[in-house]
C-alpha cells in the first residue's frame, strides 16, 4: 500500500478511536480519577501503531498473564475491536473470518510488531488461521494450544503447552522466567483483579455499564499495572462516597456471548439507548478479571492448573466453566433479561446458546439473541429489536412489581 494510503488508513483509525472516546467521556461523571484511564487507552491505541517497541504481543486475553507480565515490560495486548483495522485485513483472510481476528491481523500488519514475539492462543478456527497467516509472513509467532475438553489426560497436555510458552518467552527475552519472577507477577495480577472486583461492586449505581466496560478494558492498555491498580482504588473509593442515582430503576440485562472490545461499543451503546441497564458483560475476558483464586490457593496448586480449570474461553466442546459461572451469577443477582451477542463468524458461541437457553427458561429470564458484525448498516434494525425487548422486560417488571418500579 502507498504511503498516502497508509496515512489515510491511520487517520480513519484515529478518528474511530477519538469518536468513541468522546462519546464515552460525555456519559461519564466529571471525576478527575477517570482521567488516568482515558489517558491509558489513548496512549495504547493512538501511539502503539507508530512504534516498534513491544517485546511481547498477545492476541486476545487467553494467555496466562503471569507469563507475559514476568518479562518486566508491559506486553501489548491486541484484543481486536477496531472496525477500521479489520478492513485492513480484508484481502488477506477468508470471508468467514470473524471481525475480531480481522481487526487483530490488520493491526499487526500495520508494522509495529516486526521484532516482537507474538503469542496466539488457539481457541477457535479463526485464531488458527491468524497464526498461519502471520507465520507465513515471517512474524515470530508462538501458538498456545487449548485442549477441547478438560480431563486428567488433557491436563498434562495443558501443562506441556504452559511450559512451552514459558520457554518461548524466556528465549525471546534472553533471560529465564524463574519461579520467583512468576510468583511476583502473579501477586501483581491478583492485586489488580481483587481491585477490579471491588470496583465492579462499588460502580453498579454510579457508572453506566459501558463506562465500566471501558475502565476494566483499560487493564490491557496500561504500561504500569501497579499504578493502574492504585488509580482504580482511588476511583473505587470516590464512587463509594457518591450517592446512588435517582433516575428510576431500569431493567437489568446481562450481556453474554462474543466479547466486546473497545472501540466497537455498538451493542452496549444500543442496549443503554433502549432504556436498559447493562448490569454486566460476562465473557471469557471479563470473567477472568473476576477470578477469585487467591494467592494462598496459588501457593497450594500449580498456577497453570488453576488457570486451566477456571478458563472460560470458547475452545471447549462443552464450556462447563462458563456455564457454572453464569449460573452462579444469575443465582446471586437480580437479572431481568439476557442479551446474547454473536459476532458473525464466531459460531462457537451459538453452540453454547442451547444450554444457556434451557437455564434461562428454568429461571424464567427472557433472552434476546443478537447477531451482528463491526459495520453500522444494521444499527437501526438492532435498535428497533432492542427497544421491543426492552418493552417486554418493562411489561414483565410492571406485572411483577407495579408501575412505580418501571423506569420513566
Amino acid at each position: 500500500m502507498s504511503e498516502m494510503g497508509n496515512k489515510v488508513n491511520l487517520s480513519a483509525y484515529k478518528k474511530e478511536m477519538k469518536d468513541v472516546l468522546q462519546r464515552l467521556v460525555k456519559t461519564m461523571p466529571a471525576y478527575k480519577e477517570l482521567r488516568f484511564f482515558v489517558a491509558c487507552v489513548i496512549n495504547h491505541y493512538l501511539t502503539d501503531l507508530e512504534k516498534d517497541s513491544s517485546d511481547i504481543v498477545v492476541i486476545g486475553s487467553n494467555i496466562p498473564e503471569e507469563l507475559v507480565f514476568a518479562s518486566g515490560k508491559m506486553p501489548c495486548w491486541i484484543l481486536g475491536g477496531s472496525r477500521i483495522s479489520s478492513m485492513w485485513a480484508d484481502d488477506m483472510v477468508p470471508r468467514d473470518t470473524d471481525p475480531v481476528s480481522r481487526s487483530g491481523l490488520g493491526y499487526i500488519l500495520s508494522g509495529f510488531a516486526g521484532k516482537s514475539l507474538i503469542l496466539i492462543p488457539l481457541v477457535s478456527d479463526s485464531t488458527r488461521k491468524l497464526a498461519y497467516i502471520l507465520k507465513s509472513r515471517g512474524f515470530k509467532v508462538h501458538t498456545f494450544h487449548f485442549p477441547p475438553v478438560k480431563d486428567a489426560q488433557t491436563l498434562w497436555e495443558w501443562r506441556r503447552q504452559y511450559e512451552a510458552c514459558r520457554d518461548a518467552v524466556a528465549l525471546h527475552l534472553k533471560r529465564p522466567l524463574t519461579k520467583r519472577v512468576l510468583q511476583k507477577s502473579q501477586e501483581q495480577i491478583f492485586a489488580a483483579k481483587r481491585q477490579m472486583m471491588d470496583f465492579m461492586e462499588a460502580s453498579q449505581d454510579t457508572l453506566d455499564g459501558t463506562g465500566r466496560m471501558f475502565i476494566l478494558g483499560s487493564y490491557y492498555c496500561t504500561d504500569n499495572l501497579s499504578e493502574w491498580s492504585v488509580q482504580l482504588k482511588c476511583l473505587t473509593d470516590r464512587l463509594r462516597k457518591e450517592h446512588k442515582r435517582r433516575n428510576g430503576e431500569k431493567c437489568k440485562v446481562l450481556l453474554l456471548g462474543s466479547p466486546i472490545y473497545f472501540p466497537n461499543y455498538k451493542v452496549p451503546f444500543l442496549i443503554e439507548e433502549a432504556g436498559l441497564k447493562l448490569f454486566f458483560q460476562a465473557d471469557y475476558t471479563t470473567l477472568s478479571m473476576q477470578d477469585d483464586s487467591g494467592l494462598e490457593q496459588m501457593q497450594k496448586e500449580n498456577a497453570a492448573d488453576i488457570f486451566y480449570r477456571n478458563d472460560t474461553s470458547p475452545a471447549y466442546v462443552k464450556n462447563n466453566a462458563m456455564y457454572e459461572r453464569i449460573e452462579k451469577l444469575l443465582a446471586e443477582k437480580e437479572i431481568d433479561g439476557v442479551v446474547y451477542h454473536v459476532l458473525k463468524g464466531q459460531i462457537e458461541y451459538d453452540f453454547e446458546l442451547g444450554r444457556f437457553e434451557e437455564l434461562f427458561e428454568k429461571l424464567d429470564i427472557p433472552v434476546f439473541r443478537l447477531e451482528t458484525d463491526y459495520n453500522y448498516q444494521d444499527i437501526e434494525q438492532l435498535r428497533i429489536r432492542l427497544e421491543a425487548f426492552s418493552e417486554i422486560l418493562n411489561q414483565r417488571r410492571y406485572r411483577r412489581f407495579g408501575k412505580e418500579t418501571v423506569a420513566v
